[in-house]
């Protein structure tokens, strides 16, 4: 009988990949559990997928070692930055779960809901880890084409199908951009590794200088719409409002890490030779999201559509770190998202709380004399939309510290006198939520069901920005060595 040889050899480094692996047995394991659990437990399917994400996050710790290491054939990447980046994303899942067991216990097929989330997850912990194009575009589908379901998963909710339907269609154009900017990339430096990219660009000669424009803008623009920067943010609003709230929380945070991720590794890596072309557009693109994602917050009436025009405020605020292009202005993206984090799974967490008796609680005059029968709510409320706005000294004000200081150290000082402008203009709206809750009569009643995850979720998402608001420093350092090697 011939022996059978592998034509490859057991790739090195394996155990890089535990986290990733544990998360995708572990997803696939729950959906064979939760056809044996009731409908009226499948809270227990929540909490095993809690406990699956938070495993998730200490086995990325776990496996971190002293120096970068590449793994699966040199396809997988794991340094430092990749496991802060999945710490961050395996707590904004488990935060996206909690919010989720009270929010969705009366729909239907929640474990394949709490799976879908699951592997949600692991393309973007994929994406974290990528160095190449091939692994970046494997975990960005798998994360998306999870999403598109989850924002459409209220099916008997017409604007949630809506919502999912032009996130999907939108979604397909942006992917194709992405690789349409990939192929021209390749073709120049005949490579799809990040730093072999870098290196053929850098030798490439003038006649390749319109493929390697056309690569760059298609690039920028498909990763450009997953971190919704304007102009290609058009789905975003309809989405956050038509999701189910918990998932337009887990949107905000997770896919937000693992855009900016890549888009630091591939702004790093494989364009350092385009740094000027590419902080030309970026710039340009900064300044418009930014105006419209704070002049258009002030006209909105729903608190989850405002709260999308708000997220793509804040990423105006964060492209400051990728102007910057240096490990400063990396390593402020990774505080702001952090941060970020924490303020608005708070704010969504009271967002679900509003949600009683047939009434939604998504309109901010639902929020007016809520400091009368909710003095704790309406205190931390406040606390988080003073955070978001960026006063002192809360977690959100050190998050914009440190992306305008790493801004003006590149040379940046019109841009961020630009952001300080619109960082008022988005003050206004964020008071404005503080002015209804303690200043104006209540009009419907706060009968709102108690739910204990939500409420130790508002406590430990406001302490936090508190508590980051008052000491910094650490999350600061760790950020900082986090990104020391990537440059």
């Amino acid at each position: 009988m011939a022996n059978v040889v592998f034509p490859y050899p057991f790739p090195e480094h394996l155990t890089s990949l535990m986290p990733e692996i544990f998360v995708a047995i572990a997803a696939m394991a729950l959906l064979l559990i939760d056809l044996f659990i009731a409908q009226d437990k499948k809270s227990i399917t929540a909490w095993l997928a809690i406990t699956v994400s938070l495993i998730a996050a200490l086995l990325s710790v776990n496996v971190m070692q002293s120096e970068a290491v590449t793994a699966f054939y040199g396809f997988f990447l794991l340094d430092h930055f990749a496991v802060l980046a999945k710490v961050l994303i395996c707590l904004g899942t488990a935060f996206g779960m909690v919010l989720s067991i009270q929010y969705m216990k009366d729909e239907e097929h929640l474990g394949e809901y709490y799976v879908l989330m699951l592997f949600a997850t692991l393309g973007m912990m994929l994406m974290a880890s990528a160095n190449n194009f091939i692994i970046m575009y494997l975990g960005l589908e798998l994360m998306a084409l999870c999403i598109y379901v989850l924002v459409g998963y209220q099916r008997k909710v017409l604007r949630s199908s809506e919502a999912s339907l032009k996130y999907f269609i939108l979604g397909a154009l942006s992917s194709g951009m992405l690789l349409y900017g990939v192929t021209f990339l390749y073709g120049v430096s005949g490579s799809f590794n990040f730093a072999g990219i870098g290196t053929g660009l850098a030798a490439a000669g003038a006649d390749a200088h319109t493929a390697i424009m056309l690569g760059l803008v298609f690039v920028i623009a498909g990763l450009a719409f997953k971190v919704s920067m304007a102009p290609f943010h058009m789905w975003t609003p309809d989405a956050y409002e038509g999701a189910p709230t918990p998932i337009t929380a887990f949107m905000s945070v997770g896919p937000k890490v693992a855009g900016f991720v890549v888009f630091i590794r591939i702004l790093a890596d494989a364009l350092p030779s385009l740094q000027n072309e590419y902080t030309m557009i970026l710039t340009g693109l900064a300044v418009l999201t930014m105006a419209v994602g704070n002049l258009a917050a002030i006209a909105q009436r729903n608190i989850k559509r405002m709260l999308a025009y708000s997220t793509i405020g804040h990423v105006g605020f964060i492209m400051l770190g990728l102007i910057a292009a240096n490990t400063d202005g990396y390593a402020a993206i990774m505080v702001y998202m952090t941060i970020y984090m924490f303020m608005n799974m708070g704010a969504f967490a009271i967002i679900i709380l509003m949600n009683r008796e047939g009434i939604p609680g998504e309109l901010i005059d639902d929020f007016a004399g809520l400091s009368r029968v909710r003095p704790v709510y309406a205190m931390a409320m406040g606390l988080l939309m003073f955070s978001l706005a960026g006063i002192p000294f809360l977690g959100g004000f050190w998050a914009k510290y440190a992306v305008f200081m790493a801004a003006i150290e590149a040379g940046h000082l019109y841009l961020v006198l630009y952001a300080l402008l619109f960082s008022a203009v988005g003050a206004f709206y964020y008071i404005r939520i503080v002015k209804y809750i303690y200043f104006d009569e209540e009009r419907v009643a706060f009968n709102f069901e108690e739910s204990s995850p939500m409420q130790l979720t508002v406590l430990v998402t406001t302490i936090a920005i508190v508590v980051l608001g008052i000491f910094p420093g650490p999350l600061m350092d760790i950020c900082k060595q986090a990104l020391a090697g990537l440059l």
